[in-house]
């Protein structure tokens, strides 16, 4: 009973008719601004987080989510690999592991033009299982072949079908007459021309078999890193501060060389640092919003504690306690706060939401690495962001509450 009291009490002070234009004018100002503040706050974070989880998708996609390496570019012996394997599968949230081989090479096409590269040499009957997404699986590659990015396909002029020829730098030698002979050359076939979504891969980067890429090693190799699959709960940073605690303590222990296991998010933790304090000055900056919106509630609810001032005074004298006005001025701030959150979220995600439809926000790859910028409408987002400001808006409405009581009940209602 107290609190429906409490409830129409509020509403009463705040939509009457009998306060001033200004008031009602200043009232509605408060929960726009509040609607606005919310809504940018909403909006600002949906779209850098879907920057940010979109970059992380697209990588990886190629990538699996850890790698079990030998510090200083060490190639894998076959009992080092055995050994890695029987260690990290003890885990419950590894599903696979699966050998890689990475070089750096020159290759050429048909258009004359050569192109420093990446190859990746990976076991095609794993390696997509390790990844998120269906990139790899989608390509059907069986056997040996090559996977191209579209830019390095044009650069080259190669097609499926096509042939390019990949020299490493692996045995090279000078010749008596100064020329440089290259003696590591292997030719392979395009199977599939792919996006692989970030310009930097779609031009720089070659995904080959395990066979293929051995051929460009002088001595035969096993692998030069370990790709390491996931379930997809498990959080990689986690999972691989614990390989890499077990992997040391056999080092120590002499059973195995040294090796450590990375998180791939890790070699890329300058760049989501980077974008993290951008995201965190600009919703510092757009909180300001909200701010001048709350200065705009103080001041609307110190103009409707003043205009029903009279109804106070009758209050307190028909026996209302200190308790019950405080309540009531909480709970005038409570109302506009939340129907400026409410106002505001709906606001956003329909925003949100007719950008991502029909107005998409275009990006160049090749700064941005990604072209396409995805707005992600997160419900526990928007519920702390709503939350934090009826909050700020019960705080602020707390000083015109205690304000209203300090008056006496005789005082209030003398001149009526």
């Amino acid at each position: 009973m107290k609190l429906s009291l409490i409830i129409r009490i509020s509403l009463r002070q705040i939509f009457s008719r009998s306060n001033s234009g200004f008031v009602r004018t200043v009232s509605s100002l408060s929960i726009a601004g509040i609607a606005i503040g919310v809504a940018a706050l909403v909006i600002l974070n949906s779209f850098m987080d879907g920057f940010s989880g979109s970059i992380l998708e697209q990588l990886s996609a190629i990538h699996p989510p850890m790698e079990i390496r030998i510090p200083g570019g060490y190639a894998f012996k076959p009992e080092d690999i055995r050994f890695a394997e029987s260690l990290a599968l003890m885990s419950e949230s590894i599903t696979s592991i699966s050998p890689v081989l990475e070089k750096t090479v020159v290759a050429a096409g048909n258009s004359g033009d050569v192109a420093g590269v990446r190859v990746r040499g990976v076991d095609w009957d794993i390696e997509p299982s390790l990844v998120s997404g269906e990139r790899l699986s989608e390509l059907n590659v069986s056997g040996q072949g090559a996977v191209l990015g579209k830019a390095l396909s044009e650069r080259l002029g190669v097609s499926q079908g096509d042939i390019i020829r990949l020299a490493s730098t692996d045995a090279t030698q000078f010749s008596a007459m100064g020329r440089l002979l290259v003696d590591t050359i292997v030719s392979v076939s395009v199977s599939a021309v792919t996006d692989f979504g970030i310009d930097e891969y779609n031009s720089a980067i070659i995904i080959t078999d395990l066979t293929t890429a051995s051929l460009l090693f002088r001595n035969p190799i096993a692998a030069t890193s370990l790709s390491v699959g996931l379930v997809q709960e498990a959080d990689p940073v986690r999972e691989a501060e614990s390989i890499t605690a077990e992997l040391r303590e056999s080092y120590i222990a002499g059973d195995s060389e040294y090796m450590v296991c990375d998180a791939f998010i890790l070699t890329h933790r300058n760049l989501f640092a980077a974008l993290g304090l951008e995201k965190t000055g600009m919703t510092i900056v757009l909180a300001l919003i909200s701010v001048v919106a709350l200065l705009n509630l103080l001041s609307a609810l110190n103009m409707i504690a003043i205009e029903h001032r009279r109804d106070t005074g009758v209050l307190r004298s028909m026996g209302a306690s200190p308790r019950l006005i405080i309540s009531t001025g909480l709970m005038q701030g409570g109302i506009i706060g939340l129907t400026g959150a409410l106002t505001g979220s709906a606001f956003a995600v329909f925003v949100i939401t007719v950008i991502n439809e029909f107005f998409p926000i275009r990006l160049d790859s090749s700064v941005y690495w990604i072209d396409l910028l995805p707005g992600e409408v997160q419900p526990m987002l928007i519920l702390s962001i709503g939350f934090a400001t009826v909050a700020a808006c019960l705080i602020t409405s707390l000083f015109p509450a205690i304000h209203a009581i300090k008056i006496s009940p005789s005082e209030a209602v003398r001149y009526e």
